[in-house]
């Protein structure tokens, strides 16, 4: 939603929530949690199945599950929102860079130490993951032990890479526009499949645990006045560090 002076997003801030409790409940009612449930157990046999044989593909999905590739994608998902911010008419970049700034400390506020640990607290769920609750599967540790991929968890819910990528996906879908909203679906896609091939993480620790408090955490500062706010308070002090030319008239700061 870029070039919107809009402090209130009265109606994202309402699907937001619904969409995020809609989601949870299902999992948490019985005849709809049998439903996940079966997903689930698919779609791990699916994906996991690919590490049945093929030694360089076997590599390929180790090292994905590396915190080297953690970094690489880290950097990946940066770069992505750079080549947004840099895409515009130059007028523009401190307005879309104080937009990173909102989306870098709301993925900051979601780790540990922050609102995850009181979300899960809030939520109480103890899951392992497929990897250590289904038979018959592929462990990577055992496949490619040279290489220390993650392919387990004792507490799989929510993902939390599911959490920091879908945080990412909605800051580029509000500010970005659907255009870029879909590129970064797709390739947050691409970011969570990994720990999904190696058993590390179900389906729904992203679709229901991650989602939920990032839909949350969008309705409640991208869609209030504290988004706004804050983008502002970033623009002012970007605008006194950065060029004139960078500037912007959106908030009346305009560069000279």
């Amino acid at each position: 939603m870029p070039q919107n002076p809009r402090i209130w997003y009265p109606l994202p801030f309402l699907l937001c929530q619904v969409a995020g409790l809609l989601i949870y409940s299902s999992w948490l009612f019985e005849p709809t949690r049998a439903l996940w449930d079966a997903l689930d157990s698919r779609v791990f046999f699916l994906l996991n199945g690919l590490l049945a044989e093929g030694d360089w593909g076997r590599l390929f999905w180790a090292a994905a599950n590396t915190k080297t590739a953690d970094i690489l994608t880290g950097l990946g998902m940066i770069l992505f929102f750079f080549l947004f911010i840099f895409s515009g008419p130059k007028a523009s970049r401190i307005e879309r860079l104080s937009m990173f700034g909102v989306m870098a400390g709301m993925i900051l506020l979601s780790q540990d130490g922050g609102l995850v640990d009181l979300y899960k607290q809030t939520i109480a769920v103890q899951r392992a993951s497929p990897s250590l609750v289904l038979e018959p599967v592929y462990r990577l540790s055992e496949l490619i032990p040279q290489i220390k991929a993650k392919d387990a968890s004792q507490g799989s819910f929510p993902g939390d890479h599911g959490i920091v990528t879908l945080l990412w996906v909605g800051s580029i879908w509000f500010f970005a526009g659907w255009r870029w909203g879909v590129a970064a679906i797709l390739s947050g896609t691409l970011i969570l499949l990994p720990r999904m091939v190696a058993g590390a993480h179900w389906l729904s620790d992203n679709l229901v645990g991650s989602s939920l408090l990032a839909l949350l955490m969008v309705a409640w500062i991208l869609c209030t006045p504290l988004g706004y706010y804050l983008q502002r308070l970033g623009e002012r002090i970007l605008g006194f560090m950065l060029p004139g030319s960078w500037g912007t008239n959106r908030l009346g700061l305009t560069q000279e």
